[in-house]
């Protein structure tokens, strides 16, 4: 016997209209048909890298797959609400290991690769899960035993135990994003940056260092953009991307970080900035393998020694908040209770170095050359000296940092842990062996898994709230991570956008957008 679940969005009239092959807006409400040709201009920081969701990393990478992939169900921008997207409906076994999906018919590839089916959906899964293809997202999908396709628009999860999170991570975001076994199979190692996908816009190309073009999908199952194409230009200097916003050569300015720069353009006129705070911590991930950092002690000194309080009034002006865990509070499971903080407190923290003996321990911090993760960590590493810590910073380009960091060989890195707003997402990445590098488990931390396997069984919100309560509480005790400052996501828009509608996932995302007439 099975029981059906609809999650919030799946409505009566959208599981009907999409059973029919009546085209869906989704997340973005109702769609509107393309009229004329209309750019779009996004600013982005940094230059994008990879394209493959089971490989993916990088806001920007996250950003431009957005547009092109679709997954079985997807966040609402504006509510992190689960909807549907390649799913029409769903149900589940009474047991809970058995989720069984009903796939939107008539939706077709990209570039001419054919007709979406259940075979891809399996194929993608499966090949997240398959050490040969080296994903960093193998641990999210734990506990995934066995993928049927009975027929081509129904697909069958079958899971070891009950999972109540299970829905989060087939959501379109990194590992739950589908691809298409021909156009993988067939373009084979060039994949990466040659993406095929289902969504609202197709990937038309990309010139190193200077932009990505994706044109609009007419073919989309949820309705074809008003715009003909987006532009993602790369502006590294913020103030020159500000100028170009501010002369109308932007229409999108993506992921403002510098405070002098935000006030400039919320004084700026026809300048639209937004705010929210992101489903992002910036972390120092210890390796807790190596040398003094084996310690406890160690660490606990590290987190004493290090003025969190004055990095985000000072260095950020306020543009951050305070972190007490590596989850935020637009997580529901967030939690402070009982969680351990550790105040600013130089003093303990020589005390507590004294305790463990040791004395000139030589400590190098790995970050990567983007803003404003090459500068801030200088600040710390002062901190560090202060108590007699001989602290370091290594700055690498993008390529070299994440190679760095998933070889598990660094002492330490700066890591931002973006993400969708299910708490699996971060604590699978930064504590479950299976994230153990190739993963992105830098600090090497065994004890979480059993405790994140028990969050899975829970029945509900309540069950889970308890036993991630547990994980913050522990992690933070035992500290192989330290929280330095939670997220917020500025981006400002100029007078001519109209509908965009700012994510929590720290990502940009301008399917619903418009322009109109300055």
């Amino acid at each position: 016997m099975t029981e059906t679940r609809l999650p919030p969005g799946f409505g009566r009239r959208g599981m009907l209209a999409g059973a029919a092959g009546i085209a869906l807006g989704g997340a973005f409400g109702s769609p509107v048909m393309a009229q004329g040709a209309r750019t779009l201009r996004v600013r982005f920081g940094s230059d994008i890298s990879q394209l493959d969701p089971a490989r993916i990393f990088q806001n920007e990478n996250q950003s431009i797959a957005s547009h092109i992939y679709s997954g079985l169900v997807q966040y609402d921008q504006r509510t992190n609400e689960i909807v549907p997207d390649l799913a029409t409906g769903y149900e589940v076994s009474a047991d809970g290991t058995v989720w069984t999906f009903r796939l939107r018919p008539n939706v077709t590839w990209h570039k001419g690769y054919g007709a979406f089916t259940s075979d891809d959906v399996k194929f993608s899964f499966e090949r997240v899960l398959d050490p040969a293809t080296g994903s960093l997202y193998r641990g999210q999908l734990a506990g995934l035993r066995e993928i049927q396709t009975p027929d081509p628009l129904t697909v069958r999860f079958m899971l070891e135990n009950a999972n109540s999170g299970f829905l989060h991570k087939l959501c379109a975001f990194n590992q739950g994003w589908i691809v298409s076994r021909r156009a993988v199979t067939e373009i084979g190692e060039r994949y990466s940056m040659n993406p095929i996908g289902t969504g609202p816009f197709v990937f038309e190309r990309w010139t190193t260092g200077n932009e990505v073009r994706l044109s609009a999908n007419p073919a989309y199952f949820g309705g074809a953009s008003t715009l003909s194409e987006v532009v993602f230009r790369i502006v590294r200097d913020e103030t020159a991307a500000a100028i170009a916003l501010e002369n109308r050569e932007l229409d999108i300015f993506y992921a403002l970080q510098t405070p002098e720069v935000i006030e400039r353009l919320r004084r700026a006129q026809g300048i639209s900035v937004l705010d929210r705070p992101a489903n992002n911590t910036v972390n120092l991930v210890l390796n807790t393998t190596v040398g003094p950092l084996r310690d406890i002690r160690v660490r606990r000194a590290m987190a004493h020694a290090m003025n969190r309080r004055a990095l985000i009034d000072g260095f950020f002006r306020g543009t951050k908040f305070e972190a007490t865990s590596v989850l935020t509070s637009t997580f529901q499971e967030f939690s402070e209770d009982g969680v351990p903080r550790y105040a600013f407190d130089p003093d303990r923290a020589r005390a507590l170095l004294r305790e463990a003996g040791v004395s000139n321990f030589r400590f190098e911090i790995t970050t990567v050359g983007l803003n404003p993760f090459d500068r801030f960590p200088v600040a710390l590493a002062n901190d560090l000296q202060q108590v007699g810590i001989q602290a370091t910073v290594r700055v690498l380009e993008r390529g070299a940092y994440v190679q760095a960091r998933s070889s598990g060989n660094v002492q330490s890195c700066i890591t931002a842990v973006v993400g969708p707003p299910d708490p699996d997402s971060p604590l699978v990445t930064l504590y479950h062996t299976r994230s153990h590098p190739p993963g992105l488990n830098t600090s090497r931390y065994d004890r979480a898994d059993a405790l994140l396997a028990e969050a899975a069984r829970a029945a509900d919100l309540a069950g889970r709230r308890a036993v991630y309560a547990r994980i913050l509480r522990q992690t933070m005790d035992d500290l192989p991570v330290i929280p330095l400052y939670a997220d917020r996501l500025f981006i400002a828009h100029g007078p001519t956008v109209q509908g965009f509608v700012q994510n929590s996932l720290f990502t940009v995302n301008v399917a619903p957008v418009s322009l109109r007439s300055a």
